[in-house]
C-alpha cells in the first residue's frame, strides 16, 4: 500500500470512529440533522454502526497484509456510496454549504483511498 493509500486510510478511520462516537451519543445536532432529513427516530445509531464498521474494515486492512488491498478498496468503494447519499440528503434538505462540505470532503476522500489502494 501506498504512504497515499495509508494516509488516507488513517484519515477515514479516525472520521469514522469520531463520527460514530457522536453517533452513538446522541449529539444534538446530529439527532436534529436526522429528523430534518426525514429519518426515523434513533436512525443515527444506525449510522454510527455503519461507520464504526468501516473504519474497523479499513483497520483490518492495515493489519491482514494478504487481503490489504482488496479490502481497503472495498470499504473505500462503500464510504463513496454512504458519503454520496449523506451528501445528497445534506443538498435536498437544503442545506448551507459549510453544512454539507464534511460529507462531499469525505466522499471525495474515499474516493481516492479506492483509487490508490488498488
Amino acid at each position: 500500500m501506498t504512504a497515499l493509500a495509508i494516509t488516507l486510510s488513517a484519515l477515514l478511520i479516525l472520521a469514522c470512529v469520531v463520527g460514530s462516537i457522536a453517533d452513538f451519543r446522541h449529539n444534538e445536532s446530529i439527532v436534529a440533522t436526522m429528523a430534518r432529513f426525514g429519518l426515523p427516530h434513533n436512525f443515527e445509531v444506525v449510522a454510527g454502526v455503519v461507520k464504526l464498521a468501516a473504519g474497523g474494515g479499513l483497520a483490518v486492512g492495515f493489519a491482514d497484509h494478504s487481503a490489504r488491498g482488496f479490502l481497503t478498496t472495498l470499504v473505500a468503494a462503500c464510504l463513496v456510496a454512504y458519503f454520496a447519499i449523506a451528501s445528497s440528503f445534506h443538498v435536498r434538505a437544503g442545506d448551507a454549504p459549510r453544512d454539507t462540505a464534511p460529507a462531499v470532503a469525505l466522499c471525495a476522500v474515499s474516493l481516492a483511498l479506492a483509487f490508490a489502494a488498488v
